[in-house]
């Protein structure tokens, strides 16, 4: 069973701790956690190593990034680092983010926003961090950003954001088989509908509208085709049109007189397998046609499985039996 892939996103050794301890609360939900320095990533000669990390996010389905107050390797490609061009990948592929700054970061961010204009402003945390930190905020919704102090903080936050998931999973699954059953409901109400309708049209024909409907849908139809693996529909009105239709398929109509049973009319045809030859005998229940050979309309309540029988014998090519 394939499982949750997670991302863990952010500069290495000032959240060396948080990623493990994310790693193992990760690993405890069920999901897989893809760190670098752990070897998740498959890094290949023909490319910039950071190129398989983004690469890599492609194959994940959620991404957890830790922001704090280290810049970072920086890209080759860009003016960002490494962590934030992880971030910015995932955003542009559309995975679900989850985005952790730390408290200390995001004070002295409020401070940087209002003195980002005055070039004299020194911080204590890179320019660069906060510059990023504007687009983040900038994100149209549904990337979550939290503040955080503790790993222990993320590892709560994540595990009620999960768990929310799940519940909406849920709940749109049970709506969902709701929708399903009003469906088929409506669908079933407007073939009543229609059959109704069609009945009230054609009410001065009685009885016999009722009977063309039943034999329209005759459980023997059904049966013959379940039976001989037939793939297209089985239809027929009385047995001449049987003898023919089976004529076809290969079977041939025993005469009444080495019939095995005189309750049922018999049909044969030969299969010619290397393990020997084989004849499969088919049977079908006089009562179901009338004096004149037409077959009776029967419901499916009424229907008994019995009447239509398929064995498969033995061919005694040598038989010493003589009919006569």
């Amino acid at each position: 069973m394939s499982r949750p892939r997670v991302f863990i996103s952010s500069t290495y050794f000032d959240f060396k701790t948080i990623r493990e301890d994310l790693d193992r609360f990760v690993e405890s939900m069920g999901y897989e956690a893809i760190r670098h320095e752990l070897g998740h990533i498959a890094y290949g000669r023909e490319e910039k190593p950071e190129e398989y990390a983004y690469r890599e996010i492609e194959y994940c389905d959620i991404l957890v990034s830790v922001i704090g107050g280290r810049f970072g390797t920086g890209a080759s490609e860009s003016q960002y680092s490494i962590t934030q061009e992880e971030l910015r990948k995932a955003y542009d592929m559309g995975k679900q983010v989850y985005i952790f700054v730390d408290r200390a970061v995001h004070h002295e961010f409020d401070f940087y926003k209002l003195n980002k204009d005055n070039l004299s402003t020194v911080y204590s945390i890179d320019k660069r961090i906060h510059s990023f930190l504007e687009e983040v905020y900038a994100l149209p919704r549904g990337n979550p950003i939290f503040h955080f102090n503790t790993g222990g903080e993320i590892i709560t936050i994540l595990r009620e954001q999960w768990a929310g998931i799940f519940q909406r999973l849920l709940v749109q699954e049970t709506n969902r088989m709701q929708t399903t059953v009003t469906q088929e409901l409506q669908r079933s109400l407007q073939t009543v509908d229609t059959l109704v309708k069609y009945l009230s049209d054609v009410k001065n024909q009685g009885d016999q509208t009722i009977h063309e409907i039943i034999f329209n849908n005759h459980p023997i139809f059904q049966e013959l085709k379940e039976k001989l693996n037939n793939g297209y529909r089985v239809y027929f009105t009385s047995k001449p049109e049987l003898d023919a239709w089976l004529k076809a398929k290969g079977f041939s109509d025993i005469p009444e007189f080495l019939e095995d049973d005189d309750k049922f009319f018999e049909w044969s045809s030969d299969i010619k397998l290397k393990s020997g030859p084989l004849v499969r005998a088919l049977f079908v229940s006089k009562s179901l046609f009338d004096q004149e050979g037409n077959l009776k309309a029967i419901s499916p309540g009424r229907w008994d499985a019995s009447w239509v029988k398929l064995e498969t014998r033995d061919k005694k090519e040598d038989s010493d039996d003589i009919p006569f």
